[in-house]
């Protein structure tokens, strides 16, 4: 009867706007323990899942990383344990990168072992995680209002700006790197060279994750409101799913742009997945 009627409550759900809706596909068995950050492996058609299992900051080595399918089932729930806060990830390659409050934890995920950890020095709370295509791995730190650049397992503070304000997602691009900021609501593109910061977008409260279309746009969560927002190449937003009525967290999401599939990890118990239509 719990399954019924999680599948009705979703179901009922799709907001619509534009040109964009996104509607419920479904939703995982309730095992995860604070699911944060989902990562796509295109490769083998399988997202990976950190879960926090504990409280923020807890160095308590309860956190661990799932596998699901893109079908909602879960492969494998602790696939790589051991860890302390694991938040967001980022793949490249055979390697998966995992923020754990001052550390980034590097995986073999073909081996399904911990391959490397790289410190760094005065983080608090590393936050997300995004690459380019040269494998540069960029880190948010949130508490210090820090970017983090990781350059052949070298790690370098990148960006350091006073309109940085709780830095949370991340997403790297061809010349520039989108910054949100979870205090203010503002995104930010800093350019690669310059480091420049120019604003993208405004006024999405708790923006968490940000992903690309693969269009040209982006979506965009904002966790703590339940909320999922498209923005247009230019940075004009439009509000595509709210469930803030049913009380879920839109924490740093993940698209499949292949498949049209969103996957939201809620820090509750599940992962969702909606499909773009």
């Amino acid at each position: 009867m719990k399954a019924i009627a999680l599948i009705l409550l979703f179901t009922t759900v799709t907001f619509t706007s534009y040109c964009q809706s996104l509607n419920y596909q479904w939703s995982t068995d309730t095992l995860f323990l604070k699911p944060e950050s989902a990562a796509y492996d295109h490769k083998r058609s399988i997202a990976y899942i950190s879960n926090v299992n504990g409280e923020f900051l807890a160095r308590d080595g309860n956190g661990f990383v799932s596998r699901i399918k893109l079908n909602g089932e879960i492969e494998e729930l602790k696939w790589v344990r051991g860890l302390d806060n694991p938040q967001g990830l980022g793949l490249y390659k055979n390697s998966l990168y995992v923020a754990d409050i001052d550390k980034i934890v590097k995986i073999d995920v073909m081996k399904g072992e911990i391959e490397k950890v790289l410190k760094i020095d005065g983080a608090v709370f590393l936050n997300d995680v995004s690459i380019d295509k040269n494998g540069d791995v960029y880190v948010s730190d949130c508490r210090t209002n820090k970017i983090h650049r990781i350059v052949h397992d070298k790690v370098e503070t990148w960006l350091t700006d006073p309109l940085l304000a709780i830095p949370n997602g991340l997403l790297v691009e061809e010349e520039s790197v989108y910054i949100l900021n979870m205090q203010n609501g503002i995104v930010y593109t800093a350019d690669k060279i310059t480091k420049k910061l120019t604003q993208f977008s405004t006024g999405i409260k708790d923006c968490d994750g940000m992903v690309s279309d693969g269009k040209g746009g982006y979506f965009v969560s904002g966790a703590w409101q339940g909320t999922i927002y498209h923005l247009d190449s230019k940075g004009e937003k439009k509000l595509v799913l709210d469930l803030s009525k049913e009380k879920v967290i839109t924490a740093d999401i993940e698209y499949v742009a292949e498949e049209k599939l969103l996957l939201i990890p809620t820090l509750d118990k599940r992962v969702l997945g909606y499909k773009r239509e």
